[in-house]
């Protein structure tokens, strides 16, 4: 379906299985799932402004571009460690920790 300015809009699809799925979703699955989208989205955002791909982030991390494929899902349940060294390999932060916190430790 194309709207007055060219592009394509999405086509609204209603299944009642997606709804009972739904219904049956707890505010915090939502939560979470939007944290992860949110945090892939970042991902996906700092890999366009250094001019990456996933196979590059890949390679300077050893790993499998079909794991960063499964970052960039927005499903992916992350360690601290691994948001740490793509942090430190894309120059972006995707998690923060206020460092009042760390003074007193």
């Amino acid at each position: 379906m194309e709207n007055s300015s060219g592009t394509h809009n999405p086509r609204k699809y209603r299944s009642s299985v997606v709804s009972n799925f739904i219904a049956r979703r707890s505010s915090n699955d939502f939560d979470k799932t939007k944290r992860n989208m949110l945090i892939a989205v970042l991902i996906d955002d700092a890999l366009r402004a250094k001019g990456w791909n996933k196979k590059q982030l890949a390679e300077v991390m050893h790993k499998n571009p079909s794991e960063v494929t499964k970052w960039l899902s927005g499903t992916h349940n992350f360690t601290l460690e691994t948001l740490y060294l793509i942090e430190s390999h894309l120059d972006v932060k995707l998690f923060v920790v206020p460092s009042n916190d760390l003074e007193s430790v």
